[in-house]
């Protein structure tokens, strides 16, 4: 998750004095989050001053016009003198005015104004791309800059206004502001304190939710910076003594371990104040109005979401519970959202106000009528906001954040800093002490680790008390007793450091990992890859170099597409909380995913050479056929099987080219003595079109057509070769290093023979037979089967190259003549075959 964070703002919480944001940005990616970009504040606001409206007068030419006079100090009207020469008499009247065109219709004598002078960019009507302003004649009279309105130069979110409506400083930067000095011709960058800022774009892990506050950021520099941590935590003690409390309820403690709230009475809701405000743009956030700004500011100064209820819209007190089913509720975002039962609320006594840790409810958001408040400060279960988030598909900050992980014990310090900003900028007054239900209390997880244990892991002998000092300056408490140290966690801490090796990790991050020493590790840099892994890279580059394309699709697949495919899920592992349906099912074969990419691609690409190579998973009972580990500690954990899938289409017999690559793949795997069987009874394959290879009993492949129905189902209209290659069974027969032999020094002799068998016979069978029967006999190839007319039933005639050779001579025709009719005699008396005439 990255996060914009503001060098001015985190400089309020850590001593920055003397380090720049570039120096800033170096330390903190070395050793904590990293700073991606640092973007320039004011930039969009160079050549606009601030400007005080002197004088009023009719445009001749223009009823919505005006001829405006405006105070923009000697230097800025110098400075527009001396860029256009040309304009200059035109556009002043005397030292330090300028005469501009404006069709604003709130403008007014003595308004404080933003002035855009000459090459200023602004966006006109707040459209479109900036442009470069330039003295210009509006309807016969010229005008030497322009008066601006917000959303012309980007700070329409701060000062909302109306259609023709100018920015108004005096106006916008109300009482509040009063550190703010309008004097005409300072740069307007300059009275926003946006000159001499820079926003950063820092990436925070999501395990350091604490690091998505500004506070603990600056914690985070100060350690890494070896400077002063300047953030203090409100007092608790300015909350009065009262015997009122709000009162709440928590009906589920297992999902929200702590719910704290305020109730502050007679507050003023008006727009923030500009230091308010700045804040919150400089991190990405809108202004809405001075009390949600307070909260959101809570968010992002502590990383501790808050809400804020209107007390007035309230029924009762707070129940912490589970939705009912078909419960509703209309979010601040205007879409209702149907609940379900496993989804916690925030509910008063008659319906949900809030959806918890998410988003509050439209019915009690606080508008300009709300006078008093209930200030929401908790903790839920991290799990609960992630499912529900996902389930209804809505996201916040808040979500984003509490999903991660937060303290039960951050409520306390939120819930005080927003009561004194309240306070402060709403008015009001705390009706009583704020009320805090949880759970159950919280201890610290303590951990021991010896210097020496950190020093070998490190590799760099750092001294104890550098080790005490680092883990310190983070917020750990450590005591020590000889070289033993014991560090308790930080309760911000609390769901990130979960052993005595964090604190290892710690010290060495902090000590700068480019501080330690580069060696070679001695021996053996990695262990050898084991066999399955090696053939996998490598059979990746023997399919490539057929001429098939890799392939990347998801392990979790939908039910449907199984039923398509003409599978039943019904025994497959099935994923309890799916991201979607679509993601239901752990796969147990790769060949649907293959013929739903063929599907999708269909129409651009006729002719498709396709292969994915990926693990497959079956329930765990299935380890106890033999098939996985048999070590207890996996017993309850998938089957993980590697498997080999490729798909063929647009080749015409593809089946056939499927067979020849499967040939192909085990021929480079160094395994030879393959018999083939034909498949049949399969409903997902093709009866007449798939064949099983084997190696010494065991199966190793299956190839074939796909049945037309299940073609069907995927729209595919042309014939569909699969292959299914299970790799753990076929990687235990392969040879991984080759083994030369020399080429024959005399030439092979060839023929032909065709001979009639019974229907059921095997080729491989025949094969086997007819080179057992003589060693001359070195291959025997198929090429043609032939059933039907002229053939007895029962019967069909299979066509064969025969190739025979001697190492030690060329065979004369006699040797050849010989060795064909032991191979003849042989099939004869095995198979009862007759030869073809």
């Amino acid at each position: 998750m990255n996060s914009l964070v503001s060098y001015d703002w985190l400089s309020e919480y850590v001593d920055l004095k003397k380090v720049t944001p570039e120096e800033l940005a170096r330390e903190m990616s070395l050793s904590g989050p990293a700073v991606e970009k640092i973007f320039p504040q004011g930039e969009e606001l160079e050549k606009i001053v601030v400007g005080r409206i002197v004088e009023i007068k009719p445009h001749p030419n223009a009823d919505k016009l005006r001829l405006v006079e405006v105070d923009v100090g000697e230097k800025s009207s110098q400075v527009l003198s001396s860029k256009s020469k040309k304009h200059s008499a035109l556009g002043t009247r005397r030292s330090g005015f300028l005469k501009i065109v404006c069709g604003g219709s709130n403008i007014k004598k003595g308004q404080w104004v933003a002035v855009a002078l000459a090459s200023a960019r602004v966006r006109w009507h707040g459209q479109g791309e900036p442009v470069m302003l330039e003295p210009t004649e509006i309807r016969g009279v010229k005008s030497a800059g322009m008066i601006c309105a917000a959303d012309e130069i980007g700070l329409g979110a701060a000062f909302p206004h109306a259609e023709r409506e100018i920015l108004d400083l005096g106006s916008a930067l109300n009482a509040s502001d009063s550190a703010l000095v309008l004097k005409p011709g300072i740069p307007l960058a300059d009275l926003l304190g946006l000159s001499d800022d820079v926003v950063m774009d820092i990436e925070v892990t999501s395990n350091r939710v604490d690091a998505m506050g500004m506070v603990g950021l600056a914690r985070e520099a100060a350690a890494i910076l070896n400077k002063k941590f300047l953030w203090k935590p409100v007092s608790g003690k300015k909350f009065p003594i009262s015997n009122f409390q709000f009162p709440i309820k928590i009906s589920v403690k297992k999902l929200c371990p702590r719910y704290m709230a305020a109730r502050i009475d007679g507050v003023k809701v008006e727009s923030s104040p500009w230091w308010l405000k700045r804040r919150l743009l400089s991190a990405g956030l809108h202004p809405i109005n001075n009390i949600v700004d307070i909260t959101n500011f809570i968010l992002l100064e502590l990383a501790q979401p808050m809400h804020a209820f209107d007390a007035d819209a309230l029924d009762g007190g707070i129940d912490v519970r589970l939705a009912r089913r078909n419960e509703k509720i209309l979010a601040l975002d205007g879409k209702e959202y149907a609940l379900d039962d496993e989804a916690l609320v925030i509910a008063d006594a008659k319906e949900p106000v809030a959806i918890a840790g998410i988003m509050g409810g439209e019915k009690t958001g606080v508008t300009g009528k709300t006078a008093s408040i209930i200030l929401e400060a908790a903790t839920f279960d991290p799990v609960s906001v992630r499912r529900t988030s996902r389930r209804l598909n809505i996201q916040s900050d808040s979500q984003l954040r509490f999903e991660k992980g937060l303290s039960p014990e951050a409520p306390p310090f939120a819930l005080a800093r927003a009561v004194e900003l309240v306070l402060e900028l709403a008015g009001g007054k705390l009706a009583g002490a704020p009320s805090d239900a949880r759970a159950e209390k919280t201890k610290p997880a303590v951990f021991s680790i010896t210097v020496d244990e950190v020093n070998s892991l490190i590799g760099v002998n750092l001294p104890q008390k550098t080790m005490v000092d680092i883990l310190r300056r983070l917020g750990f408490e450590v005591s020590t007793k000889g070289k033993m140290m014991k560090a308790a966690v930080p309760w911000w801490r609390d769901h990130d450091i979960e052993s005595g090796r964090d604190l290892v990790e710690e010290i060495a991050r902090v000590y700068g990992y480019g501080k330690i020493p580069a060696i070679i590790p001695f021996g053996l840099a990695t262990r050898p890859l084991a066999s399955l892994l090696l053939w996998e890279d490598r059979l990746r580059e023997i399919s490539k170099g057929a001429g098939c394309i890799e392939t990347y699709s998801y392990s979790f697949v939908s039910k449907d597409l199984l039923d398509k495919a003409g599978y039943d899920s019904a025994g497959m592992l099935h994923v309890l909380n799916p991201l979607s349906e679509d993601l239901a099912v752990m796969r147990t074969t790769l060949l649907p995913s293959l013929l739903q990419t063929a599907s999708e691609n269909r129409e651009r690409e006729p002719v498709l050479r396709l292969f994915e190579i990926a693990n497959v998973y079956y329930p765990p009972t299935s380890r106890l056929s033999g098939t996985g580990p048999k070590d207890k500690r996996w017993k309850d954990l998938p089957d993980e099987r590697s498997e080999l899938g490729a798909l063929f289409m647009g080749m015409g017999d593809s089946w056939k080219v499927a067979k020849g690559y499967v040939e192909h793949l085990l021929h480079e795997m160094g395994i030879e003595k393959v018999s083939w069987r034909r498949l049949a009874n399969d409903e997902f394959w093709h009866p007449g079109r798939t064949v099983q290879a084997f190696v010494d009993g065991g199966l190793v492949a299956t190839v074939g057509e796909v049945s037309p129905k299940i073609a069907a189902n995927f729209k595919l209209e042309q014939r569909v070769a699969l292959v299914d290659m299970p790799l753990l069974s076929v990687v235990r027969h392969a040879v991984l290093k080759k083994r030369y032999v020399p080429v024959p020094l005399f030439p092979p002799a060839k023929r032909d023979l065709a001979v009639i068998v019974d229907s059921h016979v095997e080729f491989d069978d025949m094969a086997e037979a007819m080179k057992k029967a003589d060693g001359l006999i070195k291959t025997v190839e198929w090429f043609d089967t032939y059933s039907g007319k002229n053939l007895p039933d029962g019967k069909k005639s299979v066509a064969m190259h025969l190739e025979f050779s001697s190492p030690e001579k060329t065979l004369e025709s006699k040797e050849v003549d010989s060795a064909m009719e032991n191979a003849v005699l042989a099939l004869k008396e095995k198979f009862k075959a007759e030869v073809r005439g």
